[in-house]
């Protein structure tokens, strides 16, 4: 399996090296699948029009999700920075990260069915919102783990092989969420689907046991917690091509706005049932599997600023066809953009960063990404609002300009940091 991801070369690579990107691409395939049951562009935003019965609901699922994902990690970088072993560290968070789909699971099998729409609808996004947390406190440990264990001519593909495995697994979590919520009543339909997320991300933990970390971490300097967080600034200040990587970040996250709309504006425009999820969800994944099988190696052999064009592309040619589809066949080609967006995203996005810096300062730069982009998010807040009174078509519009304008910045303006420098980045881990 490793031999068709990375090529043969990489029977010569050290034996750790070949465990643990096994095992990473085991966790990565394991997780996805379970979070496909559970789908944030697909199954949340029609659960959460279910509960609330309203469009501002919907509109605020983006918005918990990526506010309580990103905002927190600052927090927790710092300390990160302080380990010159990590593992230890990182599967204490990722427990955590997998506790909050199981407290979903329970509330959806015992208590929506005997409580209000208002009161259900707080319910679901308190442990929501939980659930993110958990994410964002395991994400600078887990994306420093990975990048410390894969050199960087080696990360596109690790990262292309854990979406494209996910996204095979992922058809068949769209099959299964579009049976079950044919034939098993809301909200124990639901429930069901939480309990499945629960159970493979927690079988994917397994594989985060499995890795084997040999060698320490350079550490930052220990200084107060105070001064850390004053130095801050000084790093947007002076560090022009992150500062401009920045800014094209914040208009696709902005854009993305449009995500939670698109399965809930599918099935009213055409009077689909909530099943035709499971079918979104299907389309996504096999998406999925066809970019991911180009855009790890892109990445690896041209950087990662040709993935972050494409990726803000694919948001834009989503939102023209969410405006522009004449029938829920076409309609389908807007979740093709969508899952090349995540793929691109998840590829690249943090990536590029980890090449923006040192070492002993990654933690520090993705959490700072995630901070000053994460406050976006809030146009998702500001998209409810417009589609409830103007209707969907003016998010998509106001979301497919703000895509654009991503592309052209990232375009014009962001460097490729492996051409800037003229040396190649491979940090940490090493071929021999």
């Amino acid at each position: 399996m490793l031999d068709w991801f990375f090529g043969s070369g990489i029977r010569q690579a050290p034996r750790v090296l070949r465990r643990n990107l096994a095992a990473n691409i085991f966790d990565g395939a394991m997780y996805a699948f379970g979070i496909g049951f559970v789908s944030i562009q697909t199954v949340i935003p029609v659960m959460v029009k279910n509960i609330s019965h309203s469009s501002f609901a919907v509109g605020l699922v983006p918005l918990i999700w990526t506010a309580g994902f990103n905002a927190p990690q600052i927090f927790i970088a710092s300390y990160v920075e302080r380990f010159p072993f990590k593992k230890r560290l990182f599967l204490q968070t990722a427990f955590l990260q997998r506790v909050p789909w199981f407290l979903l699971a329970v509330l959806s099998f015992i208590v929506l069915g005997e409580v209000s729409p208002s009161a259900g609808t707080i319910l679901f996004f308190t442990l929501f919102a939980l659930a993110a947390i958990a994410g964002s406190l395991c994400f600078p440990v887990w994306f420093d783990v990975i990048a410390k264990l894969t050199p960087v001519d080696l990360r596109g593909r690790l990262f292309a092989a854990r979406n494209l495995l996910g996204g095979v697994l992922g058809i068949l979590a769209g099959l299964v969420v579009e049976v079950v919520l044919a034939t098993i009543e809301y909200p124990t339909s639901y429930g069901v689907l939480f309990a499945l997320a629960f159970l493979f991300t927690s079988i994917s933990y397994w594989a985060l046991i499995r890795l084997k970390e040999e060698t320490p971490s350079a550490v930052s300097e220990d200084i107060h917690i105070l001064d850390y967080y004053r130095n801050l600034p000084r790093i947007l200040r002076a560090e022009k091509n992150f500062r401009n990587y920045l800014i094209s970040d914040a208009l696709l996250i902005a854009a993305t706005m449009a995500g939670a709309f698109y399965a809930v504006h599918a099935i009213e425009k055409f009077s689909l049932d909530d099943s035709s999820a499971g079918t979104f969800t299907i389309v996504m994944m096999c998406s999925m599997i066809v970019g991911n099988m180009f855009f790890g190696y892109l990445a690896d052999h041209y950087g990662h600023k040709v993935n972050l064009v494409l990726s803000a592309a694919s948001t834009a040619l989503s939102c023209f066809m969410a405006l522009v589809a004449p029938n829920a066949g076409v309609y389908l080609v807007v979740f093709v953009g969508v899952a090349f967006q995540i793929g691109l995203s998840g590829i690249s996005r943090l990536s590029i960063v980890a090449e923006l810096c040192s070492e002993e300062e990654r933690p520090t730069y993705v959490a700072l990404t995630n901070l000053v982009t994460s406050p976006f998010v809030l146009f998702g807040l500001v998209a409810g609002g417009i589609a409830s009174r103007f209707g969907y078509d003016a998010v998509f519009l106001i979301a497919g300009l703000l895509a654009l304008a991503s592309a052209i910045w990232v375009a014009f303006k962001v460097d490729e940091p492996r051409v800037k420098v003229r040396r190649p980045f491979v940090q940490s881990a090493q071929y021999e």
